[in-house]
């Protein structure tokens, strides 16, 4: 073959191969991105199931409170 096709080949495999590689890597960044943000929310849930958990142990305390000191006034069930 011609030297010349033989550099157009060349150069267009070049091409090819430097759209590929940019192709896939800002593919891998935006993946990157999304998988930090997703990771940043994922933070902020947890912090907020834990005030959640603590909540409901808090208001559970109180009304297991609540069901002692009132147990005297309360009918029973058998009355």
């Amino acid at each position: 073959m011609d030297k010349n096709v033989w550099m157009v080949i060349l150069v267009i495999l070049l091409v090819v191969f430097v759209g590929a590689t940019w192709y896939f890597y800002s593919g891998a960044a935006k993946c990157k991105t999304t998988a930090e943000d997703l990771g940043t929310k994922l933070q902020t849930c947890g912090a907020g199931l834990t005030e959640c958990t603590t909540g409901a142990a808090a208001c559970q305390a109180t009304l297991a409170d609540l069901q002692e000191i009132c147990a005297p006034c309360l009918p029973s069930a058998g009355e």
